[in-house]
This record gives C-alpha cells, sequence and structure tokens, in this order.
C-alpha cells in the first residue's frame, strides 16, 4: 500500500434535522375547537362549583344567575359547532365565538355588581385570546367591544336606566362620578394595553414561526439535495469515528466492496477487508495532522483481487472541531487493464514503427545470400563438409525469412476483408485441423464446449481462423508433458466470448504483462509473434482479449468479439474430447 500526504486542511459538517425545533402553526379547525373545548371545560367546572357552593351556604350566596349564563354558554356552544359546518373561515367563527363570549362575560359583572364588579378581569381573558389568535386587528377590536359593553353597562347602571341586579352577592358601593371615571378609565387602559402587547408578542411569535417553517423547508431540501448526491455519486464514500467505527456508507461504497450497508454499518475499518490493522494505523497517524491521505490498496471481492484507489480526509464542524473522518474511494481495476492496454499499443506501434525499415534492410541483403549460396551449392566440386555447412545456411535464412514475414505481417497487417460468418464452426474446424497436425501428441487432449454450434458474427474469418489456430498452438506447447485444453464459449453483454484453458505450466505477473510483446516467447521454436499479431487483430475487430495465469496451474486467455448479427437458436451444445492422432 502507497500513501501520498498531500496539506490541504478540510472542514465537513453535515446538518442534521434534530438540530433545529420544529414548529407550526395549528390549522383553523383545531384553534376552533381547542377554543370550544376550553370553554365548555371552564363552563363546567364553574357549575360545578356553584353547585358545591349552592348545596352548603345556599341561604348566604343567591348565584341562580350562574346556571342561567350556564346554559346560555352550552347552548352557544351547540351554535358554534354548528357553525363551523357551513362558515368555513377560521377568523369568522373566531370573531362568532369572542363577541358571544364578551357579551357572556358583561353579563355575568352585571350579576355581581355592575361596574364595580371584581369579574371585569374576564374581558381581559377574551381581548388576549382574540390577540393571540386574530393577532393586533382582532386584539384591538375585542378591546374596543369590551370597552363599549363595559361602559354602556356603567352608564346605564349609573344613571339607573338598567337597575342593579334583585339578589346579587356583591353589593355595588355607592356611585359617584370620580369612582366610575376612575373605573372606566384603568378598565380600559387595561382593555387596551393587553391587547397591544399581546398582539405585539403573538406577531413575533408568528413571525417567529413562519422563520421556522422556512428553515425547516430549506433545511429539508438541502438534507434531499445532500444525500442525493451522496446516493448518486459513483466513488464510494465510508464516515467513520476517531477510532475508526464505520458509520455511514453509500450505494456505490457498498457496490464496490459487494457489501450491504447493514453489514457494514457499526463494523470497523479493518474487519471489512479494506485495510490491515497495521495499514489502519498508519493511515490514522497520518490523518491526524488535518491531512489528505492518497493512496491505493488492493481488496478481495468473490475471489477477484481488486485495486483501489482512495482519500482520507478529517471531517470536522464548522467550529473545526474534530468530528471523525470520511473516506472516498474507487474502483480503479478497469481504469488499469486499460492503462496497461494503451502501453501496450505504444510500445507495439513504436516497435513497429522502429523495425519495419530494419526488416526491408535485413530481408534484401538475405535474399542476396541465399542466392549467392544456392549458386556455390550448385557446383560439383564441393566437399561433404561444405554441403553440409551451405545446407544449413540455406535453412537458417529460410527460417529468417520466415520470421520477418512474420514481423512484417504484425507491424503493417494484411487489409481485412469483412463478411458474415458462422464463428462458432470455424473455431470447431480449427480445433479439427490442429488435433490432426503433428503439434499434438499422444497425451494431448483438446475437449470443446461450443454452445450454440453455429453462431455468426460479421468479421475477417481468415484473420480470426489464425487467432485461434495461435493460441491453441501456444496452449499446446506449454502442456509438454501432456495435458488437455479446454475450449469454452459463451455470450454475455453483447459479446461471443471464446476461452481457452490449459493444464499446462502457466506464467508468472511479469511474463503476463510482456505476453502480447513481440519476439516475447517462452518456448524455444517460437518467434514472439504469433500472440502480437493476434492481440492486433482481435483489437482490429473491436475485441478484447484478457489473460489469467498462475504459475503451475495453468493459463486461461479468452477472447471477446463484438455481437453484430442475430442469434443463432439456442440448440444442445456441441460437447467432445478430441484426443491426437484423431
Amino acid at each position: 500500500m502507497k500513501h501520498n500526504i498531500r496539506g490541504t486542511k478540510t472542514a465537513v459538517y453535515v446538518p442534521h434535522s434534530d438540530f433545529f425545533p420544529q414548529a407550526a402553526l395549528p390549522d383553523g379547525s383545531t384553534v376552533i375547537r381547542t377554543l370550544i373545548s376550553v370553554r365548555v371545560v371552564v363552563t363546567t367546572t364553574l357549575l360545578l362549583a356553584a353547585l358545591i357552593i349552592q348545596s352548603t351556604v345556599s341561604d348566604i350566596l343567591p348565584i341562580h344567575y350562574l346556571y342561567r349564563i350556564a346554559g346560555v354558554i352550552y347552548c352557544m356552544t351547540l351554535f358554534y359547532i354548528g357553525l363551523q359546518r357551513w362558515l368555513k373561515s377560521r377568523d369568522g367563527n373566531l370573531a362568532f365565538q369572542l363577541a358571544g363570549d364578551l357579551v357572556v362575560e358583561t353579563v355575568l359583572v352585571y350579576f355581581t355588581g355592575g361596574w364595580d364588579s371584581p369579574f371585569s378581569f374576564l374581558y381581559l381573558v377574551t381581548i388576549i385570546t382574540a390577540s393571540m389568535l386574530l393577532y393586533r386587528r382582532g386584539g384591538l377590536l375585542a378591546a374596543s367591544g369590551a370597552a363599549m359593553l363595559y361602559g354602556g353597562l356603567a352608564d346605564l347602571m349609573f344613571y339607573r336606566v338598567l337597575p342593579a341586579p334583585p339578589q346579587s352577592f356583591f353589593s355595588p358601593t355607592p356611585p359617584t362620578s370620580l369612582r366610575l371615571y376612575v373605573a372606566l378609565g384603568t378598565n380600559m387602559a387595561g382593555f387596551y394595553a393587553a391587547a397591544l402587547l399581546t398582539s405585539f408578542l403573538s406577531e413575533k411569535l408568528k413571525k417567529t414561526f413562519e422563520e421556522l417553517d422556512v428553515n425547516k423547508q430549506n433545511l429539508a431540501e438541502l438534507q434531499a439535495l445532500s444525500r442525493n448526491v451522496i446516493e448518486s455519486v459513483p466513488s464510494g464514500l465510508i464516515t467513520l469515528t476517531k477510532q475508526g467505527t464505520i458509520t455511514f456508507i453509500n450505494p456505490a461504497g457498498s457496490e464496490i466492496l459487494n457489501l450491504p450497508s447493514s453489514a457494514v454499518a457499526g463494523e470497523h475499518l479493518s474487519e471489512i477487508g479494506l485495510f490491515w490493522k497495521d495499514e489502519w494505523n498508519e493511515l490514522r497517524s497520518s490523518s491526524s495532522t488535518n491531512r489528505v491521505v492518497r493512496g491505493e490498496t488492493t481488496f478481495v471481492r468473490n475471489g477477484e483481487v481488486r485495486s483501489i484507489g482512495y482519500a482520507m480526509t478529517p471531517l470536522s464542524t464548522p467550529e473545526g472541531t474534530s468530528y471523525g473522518l470520511t473516506l472516498i474511494f474507487q474502483d480503479l481495476t478497469e481504469m488499469k487493464e486499460l492503462e496497461a492496454q494503451l502501453r501496450m499499443k505504444d510500445r507495439m506501434a513504436a516497435v513497429g514503427e522502429l523495425s519495419a525499415g530494419i526488416a526491408h534492410e535485413i530481408r534484401n541483403p538475405l535474399a542476396a545470400i541465399a542466392g549467392s549460396v544456392q549458386v556455390l551449392r550448385s557446383s560439383k566440386n564441393l566437399a561433404p563438409q561444405e554441403e553440409r555447412l551451405m545446407s544449413i545456411i540455406l535453412k537458417e535464412s529460410d527460417r529468417l525469412n520466415k520470421s520477418i514475414a512474420d514481423f512484417l505481417r504484425f507491424v503493417k497487417p494484411q487489409e481485412r476483408i469483412t463478411s458474415e460468418f458462422d464463428i462458432a464452426v470455424s473455431l470447431s474446424e480449427t480445433l479439427d485441423l490442429l488435433s490432426n497436425s503433428s503439434e499434438l501428441h499422444q497425451n494431448h487432449f483438446i475437449e470443446k464446449a461450443i454452445e450454440p454450434p453455429s453462431f455468426h458474427i460479421v468479421g475477417d474469418p481468415d484473420q480470426i481462423r489464425q487467432v485461434f489456430w495461435n493460441i491453441a498452438k501456444n496452449a499446446i506447447q506449454a502442456m509438454s508433458a501432456g495435458g488437455t485444453l479446454r475450449v469454452i464459449t459463451d455470450r454475455e453483454e453483447g459479446f461471443y466470448r471464446i476461452s481457452f484453458l490449459d493444464s499446462g505450466k502457466g506464467m508468472n505477473d511479469e511474463d503476463q504483462r510482456k505476453m502480447f510483446q513481440p519476439f516475447r516467447t517462452n518456448f524455444p521454436a517460437g518467434t514472439g509473434l504469433g500472440m502480437a499479431i493476434s492481440y492486433r487483430i482481435i483489437q482490429e475487430h473491436g475485441g478484447k482479449i484478457a489473460v489469467e495465469s498462475r504459475e503451475g496451474r495453468g493459463t486461461a486467455i479468452t477472447i471477446s468479439l463484438p455481437m453484430t448479427s442475430g442469434e443463432a437458436p439456442q440448440s444442445v451444445p456441441e460437447r467432445e474430447v478430441i484426443s491426437a492422432g484423431r
């Protein structure tokens, strides 16, 4: 594992809805029902208290008028409930109820002493309620209504237009103009003061609620956006505590690691196979300096080794407090394979461009040498030793000329003639031809699993057949002590795949990387151009070629060619074992 530390400070903070209060104004129907319920509860409580008092001190407290008032309130409550069905306006319903409360309070004030009644404070309850529910306008209207009702009652009783109630526990004091003006002034000032103060506080509270609702909506949108961004990015994202416990993993991270999020959350980072314990300790010590730590590591998924690139950064709150760590990672396996293919193409292009001219320059003097030797060989005065040496020169000249011809075919391939052909039949015929050639010995076997036995694609049949021959022949040569070559076909993601699996000596990593380079061969009689030519042919057909091998355990070479025509009907696959000489 390699680390690359860069000095970039990072502070990341993700807001959570639990940090913010959630408030909302109640709807109109809820407020109306609540007001009705509170009124009924208060009236019932007062009525029960009156009944208790009446049963104990009935001769002292004449409070029969309370029963009538309670009855009126119950009737008005039924009216309010019915009013709610056809009057949908919240403010209209509240105005009706509050106006009725002012009238009932005025009647109660009249029966308990008139303008000198101690129950005049009940007006404040209605005014405060109106200010809270209908804000400044409702509060001032309620205060004005209370002032008019209270002032009218006081004037009517002062000028004896309205007589004092026949039964009243609270006897009014002798009326004087001064006492009347003082009572009216103090009560009305209290009415309007309560209305203004309560409405001011209610409006501030309403504005606060509205701001909280806007903030709540903005926070919800921000959280949804953050969640969508995190779930949509193709890179894996893991958040960690300072100790390395995983607190979150996004869907891309679960897919890369092939682990469900439920199995990852709560686990230590070193327990999911991405890092060893010592590697994690090294990463944590590196990230403790508030720097970005970059590197690469390997991860085994379904028995396949994947290359993972990562970046680890500290996770901090806006105040700079350390909160944990974030790990962003990507699967670089396919990217590295593409890089290897690009490097291979660059090397092949460079070799081809440099060597094409050299090959031509070698071929011309080689032809002159071979011609001169043939002239000398026709002489009748040659000794047996000279005859043998000239035969060797001609034989080696032919072999060198063949190598140069193969190399020129590689650096300057023949023009491709494409047509629709049956690749399955072509593969089967090539294997049959190989089974009857001198390449196979008695202890070599070829096993075919071609499914379906007939399948058409578009390409150059001669070049594709050459690829089959080169790969199959290499596989046979790799099994010098004998073995089985298995050839399997299948279709996947728009490609027709042919796999050659041998049980030979295999290759190490270095041999695999250099397998398709020209003049690289592991066989004494090979030129090192067959696999290079095969690689170029497959690339020109828009296909891919992959190699998997282990020393002592054989090699698997898979060719993938694009399917550009209709598929043949499904049928029983052709499976047979061909031994040498069949």
